[in-house]
């Protein structure tokens, strides 16, 4: 996400955004039976599924009145209006009227940033309870042409974006409001000397909608069949080496050197932040004089150095007074500061890989994927310049797409279209992926962390992804790799250079889970040919913006998922064939035992075994001995050398932090060793020659 990972929420241009269909949900409504002697005006109304809800005349109010030039500090948005829905029992609509407080009242502001918070009050036809809710998400749109979401803050259960009183139990809820006025209304209003105050809502470009949404009693997978697994390793056919260019991360921060270099980090992603400290003798990009100060992210690079790592540079964000890239002169002086950033960091720091922007689809203050790929061909021709002046090769990708838990590949390929057709650099195609989205993490603590509504349907988490499965980093591979076919020219690098488990907070990041999760991923991306990966995050950030994104506490403290990358680490060699049996390949969903070894160059064998099960029926999630995933593994090994070995293995489980012990020592040319491998575990065995 860039320098801390703010809540998600779509950016978009000053007015010439394209707005996608949003599909009107119709499900069924199911009114609660009333208590014997309880007056039909108490009544609540229970969704089963989700309330689609068209309105049928509505109006929004702006005060102030939005402007391009608006300083004020903020503005107040009410909706108002008649719901058309679908229903049973005369439950067919009612009157809403919404509020919600922008930061401010300039118009480009709000394209970029949404409307922190709306809240909807309901008064049902038929009297039924009224209902107040908080939008999950949402937008507004301007003839189709320009959308702001409702809320900026995204969906996330854990802060209550859900029914707060009245008639329906759980979130999330969303709207889309499609305005009669066109863009060229919305344009004039914000240019206007009043501002614009307010449009109307009839249908005249698209139906708008509100839906509320009953969240659904998810029945979870059973625990895996806890038999014993057979783990065959042949030592006599090396492959390929173990990538070890996919133990990156982003943000190293001051004080985790030590240790990120200990764990053998390769990459670092680093923002180049030209927008910091803007305003103050300390900013990076004096807007008076057009100078640019290296010292922040000299700074930054010199950590990363530190650490042993390679910086892969972020070229973004915009001094604020380079923004409106529709001002030529803004674009000439973008330009200039890319090729001054990279000459220095270049020709001093030895950079030579840069990524064009952060998640793009999430956040771009410019015309959407057309507004990229301009600035894509401005800043890449600007870093080609400068490595030309220094005379060294220089690696330049993007988009840093925003795909958090889904494959899509539309960015991309505009990307390598467009460089295609205008015979621009691509060495590397990056995209972030998030295995829980596109649900965010439950915030409170591990199983039944405390949703918005309180313990969930059956004991449901509310944030629980079914779909949370760590094939999707080899899947994603496969995609990127298959589209990128029909560029024949284009031999990209495929980078996930954001991943993880969630983009939410979530306890699980902190245990054994974590360290299951990272294994298993791992092997998901070797074996699907992804080329880099980069974690996010190097450490958790402190309070007050705490999140326990990190490998590493906010103090550096280890957590079980930095001991996973460290045995990655430790695998370096060539790649040798595993054979698993049971076959593990289909039980992905509800847990598998997967393994990766190797051999290295003096004869060692290393055999990395982990057990990961993406939802824990018990709700512990491996912090327990013993759980309901359990095995007996053996591994046997062929192919050894004549000779004997000592015998090592590490563990990290829900009772164990990298505890490394002595084995019984083996002679090839076969060895075997059984032993009990916990749910949410990973164990490194180590076979070193001794004669």
């Amino acid at each position: 996400m860039g320098t801390g990972r703010p809540k998600r929420v779509k950016g978009l241009a000053r007015v010439s955004l394209v707005m996608g269909c949003v599909a009107l949900l119709t499900l069924s409504l199911a009114p609660r039976v009333a208590r014997a002697g309880e007056p039909r005006a108490n009544r609540d109304v229970n969704a089963s599924g989700t309330l689609g809800c068209t309105v049928s005349g509505g109006k929004l109010v702006v005060d102030p009145g939005l402007s391009f030039s608006g300083v004020a500090a903020s503005a107040t948005f009410t909706f108002t209006g008649k719901l058309a829905c679908t229903g049973t029992s005369g439950v067919t609509g009612g009157r809403f009227t919404a509020t919600g407080t922008s930061a401010s009242n300039n118009c480009g502001t709000l394209a970029e940033s949404g409307i922190p918070v709306i809240t909807t009050t309901i008064k049902w036809y038929g009297k039924f309870n009224p209902t107040t809710i908080v939008f999950s998400d949402g937008n507004f749109g301007i003839a189709e042409s320009a959308i702001i979401n409702l809320p900026s803050t995204g969906p996330n259960p854990a802060t209550g974006t859900s029914t707060v009183t009245g008639s329906f139990a759980f979130e999330p809820a969303t709207a889309k409001f499609v305005a009669d006025q066109s863009i060229a209304t919305f344009d004039a209003g914000c240019e206007s000397t009043t501002g614009l105050t307010g449009f109307t809502f009839t249908g005249v470009y698209a139906p708008s909608t509100l839906d509320i949404s009953e969240q659904q009693t998810v029945v979870p997978p059973p625990p895996p069949a806890s038999g014993p697994v057979s783990v065959g390793v042949d030592a006599s056919s090396p492959g390929a080496s173990v990538d070890e260019d996919l133990v990156g991360v982003n943000h190293i921060a001051a004080g985790s050197q030590a240790d990120l270099d200990a764990m053998g980090v390769t990459w670092a992603r680093t923002d180049v932040s030209f927008e910091v400290n803007a305003g103050t003798p300390e900013a990076a990009y004096n807007c008076t004089t057009g100078v640019w100060n290296p010292a922040y992210l000299d700074a930054t690079v010199a950590l990363n150095q530190q650490a042993g790592a390679h910086t892969q540079l972020i070229v973004d964000y915009f001094p604020p007074c380079l923004q409106d890239q529709s001002v030529g002169a803004n674009r000439k002086k973008w330009e200039q500061l890319v090729e001054t950033m990279a000459e220095h960091e270049i020709s001093a720091e030895g950079v030579t890989v840069f990524e064009v922007w952060n998640e793009p689809s999430f956040s771009m203050p410019l015309d959407g994927s057309n507004g990229y790929l301009e600035l894509y061909k401005d800043t890449a021709t600007a870093l080609e310049k400068a490595a030309a002046v220094e005379h060294v090769s220089i690696e330049v990708g993007g988009p840093g797409n925003d795909d958090l838990g889904q494959i899509d590949n539309t960015w991309i390929v505009a990307l390598a279209k467009y460089v295609v057709e205008h015979r621009l650099p691509l060495d590397f195609v990056s995209w972030h992926m998030y295995a829980n989205d596109p649900d965010e993490g439950p915030q409170q603590s591990i199983p039944f962390g405390v949703c918005d509504t309180g313990t969930p349907v059956g004991g449901q988490p509310c944030w629980y992804n079914p779909s949370l499965d760590v094939s999707l980093y080899a899947r994603s591979a496969e995609s990127v790799r298959s589209a990128l076919a029909q560029f024949p020219t284009l031999h990209p690098l495929l980078w996930i250079d954001e991943w993880g488990i969630d983009s939410g907070n979530d306890a699980r990041l902190n245990g054994p889970y974590g360290a299951a999760f990272i294994a298993a991923s791992l092997a998901s991306a070797e074996q699907g040919g992804l080329d880099r990966m980069s974690y996010y995050d190097a450490a958790d950030s402190p309070a007050p913006t705490f999140n326990n994104f990190g490998l590493l506490t906010s103090t550096f403290t280890p957590k079980p998922a930095y001991y996973t990358f460290a045995m990655w680490h430790q695998l370096a060699g060539s790649l040798l064939p595993v054979t698993l049996t049971p076959d593990q390949t289909d039980t992905g969903p509800v847990g598998q035992i997967g393994s990766v070894a190797s051999l290295a160059a003096d004869g060692s064998v290393q055999v990395m075994v982990y057990n990961f099960a993406p939802y824990d029926a018990s709700g512990v999630y491996g912090t327990t001995d013993p759980t309901p995933f359990d095995h007996q593994v053996t591994v046997n090994l062929s192919g050894l050398s004549a000779g004997s070995y000592s015998v090592s293995s590490q563990l990290v489980d829900g009772q164990n932090e990298d505890v490394t012990s002595a084995g019984t020592p083996v002679t090839g040319p076969t060895a075997s060793m059984t032993f009990n491998l916990s749910g949410e575990a990973v164990t490194l065995i180590t076979l070193t020659p001794t004669s």
